[in-house]
């Protein structure tokens, strides 16, 4: 029997709960694909390493036998094309004391922490219509449409793709309101990664409106991070800014 959109969204969100969460996650990307791309070299790649306590980032070049390694940023916040969030590599703990956990200034809310129904499945974030079966790689997948039925700046998922095995996310898309009737995506490819197998962000293709004297453009930068890794200890003044 076909489960339901709502069941489908549900049991994606309960899987994504029950992530592992490693202390840092490191991978490789093209400079020129970053927001860094003005500080390195043509053909360059940085190393970003995130820790997943709190979002700050440690990025270095990676040395070439041309070019030896240097060092980009301490403790800052990853962001995409004209500052767009991005924030799905891990869910942030709660804080001390039970508090909401406390995002960091330019990181995206997590999409799938808003819970789709109240016990009484009254209240709803979203209308989740199922548009189909879809392959994407190696997996069978649900392919969710939604459509926030309120705050659409909160509730900014718009679709999600779902392991039908798993429940795991393998894509999703959402939605960034920069103001006056512009909006942005970003579209996150997941597959598991490391001997955990840990389900992470392989690939991320973003687009931000922006002005110019010429009128209307569209930043976007499309890559796949490669070298991906968990690394299990790492200096804490890397990450002070």
């Amino acid at each position: 029997m076909m489960p339901t959109p709502d069941a489908i969204f549900l049991r994606a969100q309960q899987v994504w709960a029950q992530r592992a969460l490693p202390a840092y996650e490191s991978f490789r990307i093209a400079c020129s694909q970053t927001f860094l791309s003005d500080q390195c070299l043509p053909g360059e790649t940085v190393e970003f390493t995130v820790r997943w306590s709190d979002g700050h980032t440690f990025a270095q070049t990676v040395a070439t036998p041309s070019s030896p390694s240097r060092v980009l940023m301490h403790g800052d916040y990853i962001t995409g094309p004209d500052g767009t969030p991005l924030g799905f590599y891990r869910m942030i703990p709660s804080q001390p004391g039970g508090a909401p956990p406390r995002m960091p200034p330019n990181m995206a809310e997590d999409p799938l922490v808003p819970t789709i129904a109240v016990a009484s499945a009254v209240a709803r974030a979203y209308v989740i219509t199922l548009a189909g079966n879809e392959q994407l790689g190696a997996y069978d997948c649900y392919h969710l449409t939604l459509k926030p039925l309120e705050n659409p700046q909160r509730y900014a998922l718009r679709e999600l793709w779902v392991d039908q095995q798993s429940g795991n996310v393998v894509r999703l898309v959402y939605a960034h309101d920069f103001g006056n009737g512009r909006w942005g995506t970003v579209d996150y490819r997941f597959a598991p990664s490391g001997p955990a197998e840990i389900w992470t962000i392989v690939y991320i293709d973003a687009s931000a409106p922006t002005g110019s004297l010429f009128g209307p453009r569209e930043d976007h930068v499309a890559s796949a991070l490669s070298d991906i890794a968990f690394p299990a200890a790492m200096p804490d003044a890397d990450f002070e800014p």
